[in-house]
């Protein structure tokens, strides 16, 4: 919870010091709710650890990548090389876009995503997205409104972004989710088994890293 609270605090610092839209819209919540630290355009966005499940049911991931065959994966395709510039080809559609926007994930992710969301379905949590994997010109675009400050969400530069490797999501329920929401809590009980994990300082934001 310090994480969250240490990130509510900054959002009420951001807002002193930059203008946010006008509140009321998704948008408005949305850049309200990522805001983060002030903009130093001299420095790189830091990038948040992925915090590691230290165990995972025995009964996870069947049919989903483990970490070491994504770990495989990515090196023989040379992913992480071309980030933000993968092939169609390369990249899965997948369920759950937010108000019915077109996402994809690389493939193992989208395989585990589909997977992931069918379970939480049936326990009545309907996992939606305003983000997957983006290309190198959508991610060089938000980094430059960030390093303007003109968006107060924190934004990596590109090829550095796990979206950019079709691995990351940010989960939305029409606002930006947090610890007090019954998204969060499914996953934080539940991502593991099927390879995703959050990252430290953005409850919204989580990884595919194989179970």
């Amino acid at each position: 919870m310090e994480g969250i609270s240490w990130a509510l605090a900054r959002i009420d610092t951001i807002r002193q010091q930059v203008g946010m839209p006008a509140p009321g819209s998704f948008q408005a919540t949305l850049d309200t709710r990522l805001a983060v630290t002030t903009i130093n355009p001299t420095m790189q966005a830091e990038r948040p650890a992925v915090v590691r499940f230290d165990t995972v049911p025995a009964s996870a991931g069947q049919g989903i990548m483990s970490d070491s065959e994504l770990d495989e994966y990515l090196r023989s395709h040379g992913i992480e090389e071309r980030n933000g510039r993968l092939g169609l080809d390369e990249l899965q559609s997948i369920g759950g876009g937010w108000d019915g926007r077109s996402m994809s994930l690389l493939a193992p992710a989208a395989d585990a995503w589909e997977a992931m969301r069918a379970a939480a379905a049936a326990d009545g949590i309907d996992l939606q997205i305003v983000d997957g994997y983006r290309s190198w010109e959508v991610q060089a675009a938000a980094y430059e409104e960030y390093l303007a400050g003109r968006k107060p969400a924190n934004v990596a530069p590109p090829g550095t972004s796990e979206h950019g490797n079709g691995l990351a999501v940010d989960v939305t329920n029409g606002s930006i989710i947090d610890a007090s929401d019954a998204e969060w809590r499914w996953l934080q009980d539940n991502a593991r088994r099927f390879g995703w994990n959050p990252i430290s300082n953005e409850t919204w934001h989580w990884e595919f890293r194989g179970v």
